[in-house]
């Protein structure tokens, strides 16, 4: 039972690998929300949840805000270097 015990804790601290980061940075919303409703990150963020993955979970969280920031400023320096 420990070594059960040990798994669980060992879950809540392990961090997302760098794939794993970047695919919610990337696509951080569902591009194809009409013909597929969920997603990979979706479904890999509903694993998270479901196994206790904590820290996965709060970084997927800052990488999907991250990503959507990223987009957001890339479409805003496209309209500034537009309206020149």
């Amino acid at each position: 039972m420990s070594l059960e015990l040990e798994n669980i804790q060992k879950r809540k601290t392990i961090p997302l690998t760098k794939g794993e980061w970047l695919a919610f940075f990337f696509v951080p919303i569902n591009p194809n929300w009409r013909l597929n409703p969920k997603s990979a990150n979706q479904i890999e963020f509903e694993r998270y949840k479901k196994f206790g993955f904590e820290k996965k979970i709060e970084q997927a969280e800052k990488a999907r805000i991250a990503g959507i920031l990223f987009y957001l400023l890339i479409i805003l320096v496209a309209i500034i270097i537009s309206s020149f």
